[in-house]
């Protein structure tokens, strides 16, 4: 009897139906077409009115942009394109940014645009991925992200990092988690970034995705409250409406000093359901997202084997821990080879010795100075022989564990690169 496996979250609701200021998040549970080729985010996907149940921050506000007059016409025609306005007409800014202001200006959008690339896009990482098929392989499965409540039990520290590369990238006892920015709470943003940036819109698709996983029980939704993972409501005219809120402030009061207070769990689950149901046939352009948990020694070795980089992200910034870090392997090795060469003079010393006589009283000393330094020497190699054994071992088990998770993933197994909380490898 298979225990069930605590790293695949319960089934979300299929349908919510929650008041709001009438602002809707287009999704659906209806998995994509097989045959998707990747033209249009929500190839796949029907329009059903899920509802948010937050107030949305942002508003959407269609303005007719007027093109080059004909000339054979001479009349001039427009497009209709939204931007993004804010609620609050005081507070004119990206929520939880608020030095993006958001203006009905070139420069403003442009200014906006750039900003959600650097915080979304993973182009860098994405480069690296095909490399790591057959060498330094990463389970290509999203769902191979363990809980939050988890990371402790694996020991590892929780480090909250804006920069999107870094997502979900593990090293040693350190997680690197990018917290979901405020401004992912507003549908009308969903709606304007599907408009408007299709690599950003699959980029926070996937991305929001990845916290369906991270958090999947209320265990999971305290920590995040505790590290900020999760951010504040924006705007809330009603915050003591509920009850069962966490963290710092006492349970579903607002913060005396920002007079903001975090969703609620069940108010994150609601929000949250959609996402569950995003496959990859609508992120073709976030291939980062296809994957959970990546580790950082082996992109830092792909990036430097294909990449010509010293590495792809620098956990020791400073030279010196750099070389330290990386010179401790070659000192291993040559420690090993200076053994087995003093090994190799000493037996050599001992055989010029064999002709000494009987009454000198060496020859028990001679003998053994001549096989104990060849013991040594097969003892290492032993050694070796071993741990470059088990090395293969598993390498060989973790490239079978990604084309077992392969066939699965085109079999369209729903269970695809799941395992069991990292219990049994």
């Amino acid at each position: 009897m298979t225990s069930p496996n605590p790293n695949t979250p319960p089934p979300p609701p299929h349908h919510i139906q929650t008041t709001t200021n009438n602002a809707s998040l287009s999704t659906s549970t209806t998995p994509a077409s097989s045959s998707g080729n990747g033209n249009g985010a929500l190839s796949g996907w029907s329009k059903t009115n899920v509802k948010s149940p937050f107030p949305d921050p942002l508003q959407l506000k269609p303005t007719l942009i007027p093109s080059q007059p004909s000339t054979q016409t001479r009349s001039s025609s427009g497009s209709t394109r939204s931007f993004l306005k804010p609620t609050d007409n005081s507070k004119p800014f990206l929520p939880g940014q608020p030095r993006i202001i958001i203006k009905e200006r070139q420069d403003s959008v442009e200014k906006l645009d750039a900003y959600l690339k650097r915080s979304h896009l993973t182009k860098e990482i994405d480069i690296l991925l095909p490399y790591m098929r057959y060498i330094f392989v990463q389970t290509p499965s999203y769902r191979h992200i363990a809980p939050l409540h988890h990371q402790k039990a694996r020991e590892r520290e929780v480090i909250v990092d804006e920069h999107p590369g870094l997502h979900l990238v593990w090293y040693y006892q350190t997680i690197f988690i990018k917290p979901i920015p405020a401004y992912l709470f507003s549908p009308s943003f969903w709606s304007y970034i599907e408009e408007k940036d299709k690599d950003v819109f699959e980029a926070s698709l996937g991305f929001m995705r990845s916290y369906t996983f991270l958090i999947q029980y209320e265990t999971d939704y305290l920590v995040a409250c505790e590290k900020r993972l999760i951010p504040k409501l924006p705007f809330d005219p009603s915050p003591n409406k509920n009850k069962d809120c966490c963290c710092c402030q006492k349970a579903g009061e607002t913060d005396p000093e920002d007079g903001k207070r975090f969703p609620t769990y069940e108010e994150f689950c609601l929000f949250m359901a959609p996402f569950h149901e995003v496959t990859d046939q609508q992120l073709m352009d976030a291939q980062r997202f296809h994957f959970g948990e990546l580790r950082l020694t082996r992109i830092n070795r792909t990036a430097f084997m294909f990449r010509l980089k010293l590495a792809y992200f620098h956990i020791y910034p400073q030279w010196g821990s750099f070389l330290q870090h990386v010179l401790a392997p070659v000192i291993t090795v040559f420690a090993v080879a200076t053994v087995v060469l003093n090994s190799m003079q000493v037996s050599l010393a001992a055989l010029d010795m064999s002709g000494v006589s009987d009454g000198d009283g060496w020859p028990r000393f001679v003998n053994v100075s001549k096989w104990f330094p060849i013991a040594v020497i097969i003892l290492i190699a032993v050694v070796l022989t071993i741990g470059v054994s088990a090395l293969l071992v598993m390498a060989v088990k973790d490239w079978m564990w990604v084309e077992k998770t392969n066939r699965k993933k085109k079999n369209n197994d729903p269970h695809f690169g799941e395992k069991s909380h990292g219990m049994i490898w």
